[in-house]
């Protein structure tokens, strides 16, 4: 009976703080390094390294007096140097953007939830889930009636306002949209109960249908993220959950946990091959810090809903994900556990044992150490030794080819990584593409850069694509693939994104 009490005790004060929230009273300086982001509510961080050389994230935002799930409203974008201290550049996008008046259309509750964001060749690139509820049906799980899918929106910088491009990607239904670009240039995005597609060049149209793709169809429930690591495709994803979580009994092994899990693939789309637990529910195994009243756990521990982004950032990848610890400190000074719908961005490392495998996370209070970097923010390839193939011939600093052919540029220091390489594209055709490799002409694939008739157009005739791997002194290849016959011409072929750029 007195469990059974609990849980309803429980229940009725999830609710109220799902619709309602609590006051935000203490207004003492947080003191922990975790969560990272203090002075406002954050969730659903989706982070990437920018051209910049600065870890950038956006976020969905929690209304500061509460109100659950249908008063996220807008999204803010932040960067740090260090992953430490992070900058807040602001609102880039809300609702009414969307909705293109400052009123929704009678009978419908709109919602932005959890977004990405990605860079390519000159643009940033902002995918979210438009969500709707048709209030005729009311709130409750069980009755309610939604719509949801995908939009796109574009800004010229991570830290300007960004404008809708797509309002609605056809083919996509669901939430919780993530992108990725592969090594050899295709682009991907996933969304909703792990359905996957590519996306076409132009960032805001799916390329063919989606495909429901295999990811542990029995636990899957939504956040689906996708990163790689030695040529191996890990998907993430928040598993089904129990609630509420009772906290006489938080571990019952009768109640499913809201867990990141993840599986692994040899291809982007799958199948997958699943891989265990990567984040355990919020508060697991944290000892230091705060005490629910009376228990040996965090307070937030009796919250769910696990919510993961994953970067590598020189040498270390780390998991973005989100919990109320901040709610709970700006509310009850941990007496509480704060309010669910009020969460905040932590980051903890994200490591494996020597197969592959993700050791499961663990979070902490402290947070993860500053990282420091000591290296030029790029490197000029044409200003080391080059050695060139039959077809391919430099003057004048201009790289020329004919047919398919490879440049090699010896001992290059890419230190503890770069993250971007680009080329000027003087002259171009309509199919081929450059391949950067390392070690040797068919070496690890670092970066592929697509060209056609119009690449010494866009972007102003830069063409640059994202990296993985380029870290250390490796000799460098750009392999060249001509597609039809013609000429190339490039120049001012660099690695970039190698060191942060102190310009907030």
């Amino acid at each position: 009976m007195k469990k059974f009490i609990s849980a309803i005790f429980l229940l009725s004060f999830l609710y109220v703080g799902f619709s309602q929230g609590k006051k935000n009273q203490n207004t003492e300086p947080y003191p922990y390094g975790n969560p990272v982001i203090t002075h406002m509510y954050t969730a659903d961080a989706s982070p990437h390294v920018m051209p910049d050389g600065r870890v950038w994230m956006v976020t969905s935002v929690d209304h500061e007096h509460g109100g659950g799930y249908s008063t996220m409203h807008k999204y803010h974008t932040f960067s740090s140097a260090d992953m430490v201290n992070w900058v807040d550049h602001g609102e880039i996008l809300n609702v009414w953007d969307v909705l293109g008046s400052a009123t929704e259309p009678e009978g419908e509750d709109w919602a932005l939830w959890a977004p990405d964001m990605v860079y390519h060749e000159g643009k940033y690139y902002l995918y979210f889930p438009v969500r709707k509820l048709f209030t005729e049906h009311g709130y409750d799980e069980q009755k309610r009636k939604t719509e949801s899918y995908i939009a796109v929106a574009v800004s010229d910088s991570p830290d300007k306002r960004f404008t809708v491009i797509n309002e609605k990607i056809e083919g996509t239904r669901g939430i919780d949209p993530s992108v990725f670009i592969d090594d050899d240039g295709e682009k991907y995005l996933y969304f909703g109960n792990h359905w996957g597609a590519k996306l076409k060049d132009n960032m805001k149209e799916l390329d063919g249908k989606p495909i429901h793709m295999d990811v542990d169809d029995e636990d899957f429930m939504e956040a689906i993220w996708m990163h790689k690591r030695d040529n191996k495709y890990y998907v993430s994803y928040h598993a089904h959950y129990g609630k509420p979580i009772d906290p006489e009994n938080p571990d019952d092994p009768e109640r499913m946990k809201s867990t990141l899990d993840y599986g692994v693939s040899d291809n982007p789309l799958g199948p997958f091959k699943y891989g265990g637990v990567m984040n355990y529910e919020l508060g697991v195994n944290v000892n230091e810090g705060p005490k629910y009243p009376g228990k040996e756990f965090v307070p937030w521990r009796v919250f769910q809903s696990n919510h993961g982004g994953i970067v590598e950032f020189h040498g270390n990848e780390y998991l973005f994900y989100h919990t109320s610890a901040l709610s709970s400190w700006r509310q009850d000074s941990f007496q509480g556990p704060g309010t669910w719908t009020q969460r905040s961005v932590c980051i903890d490392l994200l490591e494996y044992d020597d197969k592959g495998n993700v050791v499961p996370v663990q979070q902490t209070l402290s947070g993860v150490e500053p990282v420091k970097i000591v290296q030029p923010y790029a490197i000029e390839l044409l200003n080391g030794q080059v050695n060139t193939s039959d077809g391919v011939s430099i003057q004048n600093k201009i790289i020329n080819v004919s047919e398919n052919g490879i440049c090699e540029f010896k001992n290059v220091p890419l230190g503890t990584g770069y993250y971007y390489f680009g080329l000027n594209v003087l002259n171009t055709i309509s199919e081929g593409k450059v391949e950067i490799r390392l070690d040797s002409p068919d070496g690890k694939l670092a970066g592929t850069i697509l060209l056609d008739e119009f690449s010494n157009q866009v972007n102003r005739g830069r063409a640059e694509t994202f990296i993985r791997g380029a870290k250390g002194n490796r000799d460098i290849f750009l392999v060249f693939e001509m597609g039809v016959e013609g000429e190339v011409q490039v120049s001012f072929p660099e690695f970039f994104g190698g060191a942060p750029l102190q310009s907030y």
